[in-house]
């Protein structure tokens, strides 16, 4: 593959990374003495934001309620680095350095919560978690896979539940929020109670989307959908160095719609059930060991997936899938009816158990400080179908083909030992100079019995990652870092496994796949000179084995026995690896002030990918995100309890497009001809334009106890839509919240 002098600009040019601050996580003991805004994803271990040598952004709860995000994925459009991916409204996929899906992990507290069977490319897993039942997150860009193993590739997000905020007592938090551009509604209530050794709280949200009206008053079929979320969290100190405690997040997501396929004559509806629990030991000393971690969990997912075929005009026009939608018995007691031809229902539960241990160490009065552990889950797939139509004799009769997605009891295990150590190498006043290395061993396997077209199937993948990092430090004014991570992800139940109509495609099974493997360079700096300061990063990496798509031949496929009538016109298409893969890009953060109680800010992201195949054929990697940003000028005064901010978010066009994009309809559908690609009607897809919005925000905190925010988007109702997604962006609308606490 060609390494283009933009590989090495794009390293010698940034315009970075890192993001806005948060609040310190209160009962935590740092591994750096200097307490200030705390970070833990960087090191597994909690220090200053300010000397984390990673690309690390940080949302606090107050951040998401001033974002006004309807769920955590919106909560992230402004944060520099993530791109936004929502197939539909129930849903929301991060792209994190141009990587998607299972490539990226989601942790709770420090455990895994991706699973085996993460649909490769955009999906809906992080809307499971709740953004009012969390403290803060933290995303880390680039390679996470030393600390946190399998799927850290394009980074971290990792979230942190609700934290106690009463010294004693009893205490209650209650909000709403109203949104006019879909006339959603939500409301959440928390109480908690406290003495010297015990906590307790348990809370809950209810959100109910109605249709979601899009730039100029198009309207989004099948948009509106039901969500609802608790919570509950206890904690009892055994003494004052050592805790026990416990977790609970429960999410039902219900009759969430997915339509980009619509007028092919396909949508369906997502049921979502996730519940996650885990029991948190930790034991802290004042010695060598700084804390002991043990944490055991339990994840179970479930999902519904409701899927309806129908028959349409040959060139159908707008209007004329709503007699299909119509006719969905989604939610009601009745059949089908015609136009409807086809109903298919796939269920597929995931139960992991796992456990997590970790260490805090430090020696030499902590001029070393080393984070070691161990971590295994396991999970176990049920997974089923059942299908009925309107041609049979008698019609709308249930039948039971045999399969679901996956092997009805498939398992996949993974296991993993890491250890990482920093020292500092020299500090003389303010100046320090800092090392840092890892490494970890990742075993993975999986068993799944009667594959189509493979029979049982089992396989098993290990391998070995590491890092080094170099940072300089000078005070808190200046810091700058260059960082050596590899990423390594198994391949899994999904990838070598799955047979049937994933969405956009129909896919076949591959065991014959490899771990993909990643080497990153990563260089950036943080300025904090007032009345500037400046985050800066920029990276490239270099992929192997990457897993890929191919599309099969008509000839392929029919020699697998697939039912035509099962494809329709949807690309058939077996997960591959290509032989290797070039991103690059830069991540940036501004702010200047405050002057007169006012602050401008800019985020700014880019980045780049090719792909070479077996072949020596070089392209773009799927849906990699344009230049996008976000700026603004806010005005806060000191000490008055409001704000008031205009900002904009804007995107560049992106025309350069995978293979595999020019068929995805939410990317090339062609609006002279629906259901049909550009490549369909003759034509070139021009990828996706463009867009640029202009929006307010305020808020006003009337006292300690109760706050009102306000937000008006899309002010010029552009009608746009985020590259790839498969849902445009809402249109001009006003979000109210209001909450208060005792």
């Amino acid at each position: 593959m060609k390494r283009t002098s933009a590989c090495i600009l794009a390293l010698l040019y940034s315009a970075s990374a890192l993001a806005d601050a948060d609040e310190p996580v209160s009962g935590k003991k740092t591994c750096d003495p200097q307490v200030e805004e705390i970070v833990i994803t960087a090191r597994r271990c909690p220090q200053p934001a300010f000397s984390a040598d990673r690309s690390l952004h940080l949302l606090s709860a107050e951040d998401i309620l001033v974002l006004q995000g309807q769920s955590l994925p919106e909560a992230l459009q402004e944060t520099s680095g993530v791109f936004v991916q929502q197939t539909n409204r129930g849903s929301g996929a991060p792209i994190l350095r141009g990587l998607v899906g299972p490539q990226n992990l989601i942790l709770i507290d420090g455990i895994r919560f991706n699973t085996s069977t993460f649909r490769t490319g955009p999906n809906q897993y992080l809307s499971m978690i709740d953004p009012t039942s969390i403290d803060h997150l933290e995303v880390m860009l680039g390679p996470g896979s030393v600390l946190y193993g399998s799927d850290a590739m394009g980074g971290v997000i990792q979230v942190f539940p609700l934290r106690w905020r009463k010294q004693s007592g009893l205490g209650a938090l209650a909000g709403g929020r109203f949104t006019s551009h879909d006339l959603s509604t939500a409301v959440w209530a928390d109480v908690e109670w406290q003495r010297d050794d015990a906590r307790l709280l348990v809370g809950g949200t209810f959100r109910n989307m109605e249709t979601l009206r899009a730039g100029r008053g198009t309207q989004q079929p099948i948009s509106d959908y039901q969500n609802g979320s608790w919570r509950a969290r206890g904690q009892y100190d055994i003494d004052e160095d050592m805790e026990l405690g416990v977790t609970y997040l429960g999410t039902r997501v219900r009759d969430a719609g997915r339509e980009d396929r619509l007028y092919e004559g396909r949508f369906r509806f997502y049921d979502n059930d996730d519940d996650f629990l885990y029991l948190d030991f930790r034991f802290h000393t004042g010695g060598v060991l700084k804390e002991l971690r043990v944490a055991p969990s339990f994840h179970r997912m479930h999902e519904l997936a409701d899927l309806y075929r129908c028959n349409l005009p040959d060139h159908p026009v707008p209007g004329d899938a709503d007699f299909c939608l119509d006719a969905a018995p989604v939610g009601r007691d009745r059949l089908p009816i015609s136009p409807l031809t086809r109903q298919e229902v796939y269920r597929d539960t995931v139960l992991t158990p796992g456990i997590l241990a970790h260490a805090d160490l430090g020696f030499w009065n902590d001029r070393i400080r080393a984070t070691t552990g161990l971590e295994a889950y396991f999970d176990l797939v049920y997974s089923g179908m059942k299908e009925r139509r309107g041609d049979r004799v008698p019609p709308w009769v249930w039948q039971v083909p045999g399969r679901g997605n996956f092997s009805d009891g498939s398992t996949y295990r993974s296991l993993g030992v890491f250890a990482h150590l920093e020292g500092d190498l020299a500090v003389q006043g303010e100046h320090s100079l800092v090392l840092g290395a890892g490494g970890r061993i990742t075993n993975f396997g999986a068993l799944a019995a009667d594959v189509p077209g493979l029979g049982d199937v089992e396989y098993s993948h290990t391998g070995f990652v590491g890092t080094a990092g170099l940072k300089y430090l000078y005070g808190r004014s200046l810091m700058t870092y260059i960082n050596f991570s590899q990423g390594f992800r198994a391949p899994n139940l999904q990838e070598t496994t799955v047979l049937g109509d994933t969405g956009s495609k129909f896919e076949v099974p591959n065991d014959d796949l490899s771990p993909e493997t990643s080497n990153t360079l990563e260089i950036g700096a943080r300025l904090k000179w007032a009345p500037a300061q400046l985050y800066l990063s920029a990276f490239i990496s270099f992929m192997d084995e990457v897993i890929d798509e191919r599309e099969l031949s008509e000839e392929e496929w029919t020699a697998l026995g697939l039912d035509p009538s099962a494809i329709g016109d949807k690309p058939v298409v077996q997960r591959v690896n290509s032989a290797s893969g070039l991103y690059w890009g830069m991540e940036g953060t501004a702010v200047l002030g405050p002057w007169h109680d006012t602050e401008i800010w800019m985020r700014l992201a880019w980045v780049r990918a090719e792909i070479e195949n077996q072949a020596g054929d070089v392209y773009p990697a799927r849906r990699i995100p344009p230049l996008m940003g976000a700026a603004g000028i806010r005005y806060r005064p000191a000490e008055q309890g409001f704000y008031a901010e205009i900002f904009t978010r804007f995107s560049g066009r992106q025309a350069r497009l995978h293979p595999g994009d020019q068929s995805d309809l939410r990317i090339c559908e062609d609006p002279e001809n629906l259901g049909n690609t550009y490549g369909d009607s003759g034509g070139k897809c021009p990828g996706t334009d463009g867009w640029i919005t202009l929006n307010l925000r305020g808020g006003y905190r009337f006292d300690r106890f109760v706050r009102f925010d306000i937000a008006a988007t899309n002010l010029t109702d552009e009608l746009y839509r985020y590259h790839s997604s498969g849902v445009d962006a809402p249109g001009v609308g006003v979000s109210i919240s209001l909450v208060g606490s005792y």
